[in-house]
């Protein structure tokens, strides 16, 4: 099936599928009429072996009509040639019983009405066609076997009336079965013309008449599952937005048409699409000789970039092309349109015209857009995990608080992505609020933080939010948890990024009840400098003056200024990365307030340190 199919097939299989039901139940209700009727002969004494052989022989049409609607064959014509026989069975039983003298009381209502069960679904012409047929039929058998019994004293003119009227009325009556058949077909097609209509504009691009995302996509995953191998291509427009902008919606309206029909006319491009804005995709004829891709992604390129006439002027646009080959056994049809995609993002950053994906080259880019779209399913799925690392008295070596860190679990990839893969990631989309509020959602409902403190890591872009305090707020109250509980760590970058806000947000927090740790003090440049602008109540001092300490005694002394810095400004230290159990006693003795570390306790998942609690107590 070609990608760029018409709706006609579809509205033309919903007519025959439409018919094939009312072929099968049409059968299934004249077989059972069929058995009633000849229960009621039977039971009245009237029944004759020419009734019996009579609906033996409707029996069989009305069977072969339903076994044909059921194995979907030649459903129409079966149908309609069937009814047709029956009709002509009823009719020539009618006049043999007649002629033999075997007619019953209730016969002549049966000759009016029956033949139009029998013919009530068939075509408008063939009921026009069957009207006269059925009109002499009643005439004939009303003068020759029914008026005697109807109007034994009636004068010879008023039995000729009333048998033209009845042969009239029966006639009459196939003609308005036709018109209202007529009527039908006609209200039928106009409905299933509307039904075709809406679903091609809700699959064909308004302004170019390609095909848009969904219906490329819906069209894509069929093929997917009907040939060996696929090669696509993303194109993106270079500088589409200045010109868009420079020239008005008209000019960029008449450019995009144009390249829409430029690409649709390239010899081996099987289907296109506008996949919004300025951005499209193709499906190249895989039938095409070996080698063929590149000659076709070069077409398409230069179609692209070709001068375009316009009100405007002479307008030229670039254009950055992506392809990458999908073999349908070996790989996912969503691994080959993150290829795609992959290679027009390198074609795009390195100005390259048009490229075909090169995993050693774009392996690295495939991975971030992996991650990006496959990250936020797995906060929605519940992939995203809270995991907590205790935080422990240097003295006595207590566990006073835990931070809040975050884990991808189940996430498909050959290794679950670390915090350093996919934070960066979740910045960039603007998901770490959601990531903080599942884990902390998950670490509140499961663990109590009466007596151990909670630390959560925020960032300045998640301070800059507005609701951030409120939302934090909520989340504590519906856990009953206070906010004297909560610890924010922050980075020293919260200086770099208005600094300000950011100040009034932390000052806010404070005076909600909530301490305000430095994370990672020493790595920066500005550390010093921002201790007397930052609302700070704790230093976490970072963990490469505890590797370095022992390696000399300059960096001991360091370590040692840095723990005694915090106790002069009144602000309580943190170190970082106790390894043993001799560096443990070390910073104690230097005067360091709490520890962390993995000698102290490695990060474990949050439902794995519940066990593990509950298990010690």
């Amino acid at each position: 099936m070609d990608l760029g199919e018409t709706y006609q097939k579809d509205v033309s299989l919903r007519v025959s599928e439409r018919r094939r039901l009312i072929a099968f139940w049409a059968g299934v209700s004249g077989l059972v009429i069929n058995f009633f009727v000849c229960l009621v002969y039977t039971i009245s004494g009237e029944a004759s072996a020419l009734l019996y052989a009579e609906v033996a022989v409707y029996a069989v049409f009305l069977s072969v009509i339903v076994w044909c609607a059921h194995s979907r064959y030649r459903v129409k014509e079966v149908f309609e040639t069937s009814l047709l026989c029956v009709f002509a069975v009823f009719w020539g039983s009618t006049f043999v019983e007649g002629a033999t003298g075997h007619t019953a009381a209730f016969d002549y209502p049966l000759v009016l009405f029956i033949p139009l069960f029998l013919v009530i679904m068939l075509d408008f012409k063939v009921l026009m066609s069957l009207a006269p047929v059925q009109a002499a039929c009643v005439y004939f058998y009303t003068r020759n076997y029914a008026i005697e019994s109807i109007g034994p004293n009636w004068t010879a003119a008023d039995q000729s009336a009333y048998m033209i009227i009845m042969a009239a009325f029966s006639g009459f009556s196939f003609c308005a079965l036709g018109i209202v058949s007529f009527a039908r077909a006609r209200a039928d097609a106009r409905m299933f013309d509307l039904v075709a209509e809406k679903e091609a504009l809700a699959s064909v691009d308004g302004l170019t008449g390609l095909m848009n995302r969904r219906s490329f996509m819906d069209n894509l995953r069929r093929l997917w599952t009907r040939q060996s191998k696929i090669e696509i291509a993303f194109i993106d427009l270079d500088h589409f937005k200045p010109l868009n902008d420079q020239y008005g919606h008209a000019i960029g309206d008449f450019v995009l048409c144009t390249i829409a029909d430029r690409i649709a006319e390239v010899p081996g491009v099987m289907a296109s699409a506008r996949l919004g804005g300025d951005e499209f995709a193709v499906v190249l004829n895989t039938c095409a000789e070996a080698g063929a891709a590149d000659k076709i992604l070069a077409d398409i390129h230069h179609a692209i970039t070709a001068d375009i006439h316009c009100e405007a002027g002479l307008l030229t646009l670039g254009a950055s092309v992506g392809y990458a080959s999908g073999v349908t056994l070996k790989q996912s049809l969503a691994s080959m349109l993150r290829s795609a995609d992959a290679a027009m993002r390198r074609a795009k950053s390195s100005r390259l015209g048009w490229v075909k994906f090169d995993p050693s080259v774009d392996n690295a880019a495939l991975v971030s857009s992996t991650l990006e779209f496959e990250l936020k399913a797995a906060i929605k799925n519940g992939q995203i995990k809270a995991a907590v690392q205790p935080i422990a008295n240097a003295k006595t070596r207590q566990v006073v608080a835990y931070e809040l860190l975050t884990r991808w679990t189940d996430s498909g990839f050959e290794r679950d992505p670390s915090p350093k893969d996919f934070i960066p990631v979740a910045e960039k989309l603007g998901l770490l609020n959601d990531i903080l509020w599942v884990t902390l959602d998950e670490a509140l409902t499961h663990m109590q933080f009466d007596e151990q403190k909670l630390a959560v890591n925020v960032s300045p872009a998640q301070l800059l939010a507005s609701d951030f305090l409120s939302s934090l707020e909520k989340v504590l109250a519906r856990h009953g948890v206070s906010p004297s509980s909560i610890t924010l760590e922050i980075t020293e970058e919260v200086a770099f990024r208005n600094v300000d806000r950011n100040v009034a947000v932390l000052k806010e927090a404070r005076a909600l009840g909530m301490s305000i740790a430095l994370d990672d003090f020493g790595t920066g440049y500005s550390s010093l400098s921002m201790l007397d602008t930052l609302p700070l109540d704790k230093l976490k001092i970072d963990q490469s003056f505890v590797r370095k300490s022992h390696q000399s005694e300059q960096s001991k002394s360091i370590l040692l200024a840095a723990i005694r810095l915090a106790k002069q400004l009144g602000l309580q230290s943190c170190v970082e990365g106790i390894e043993s159990r001799e560096v443990a006693a070390r910073v104690a003795v230097f005067g360091a307030d709490t520890i962390q570390g993995y000698w102290i306790g490695r990060p474990q998942l949050v439902i794995h340190k519940v066990n593990e609690l509950k298990a010690a107590s």
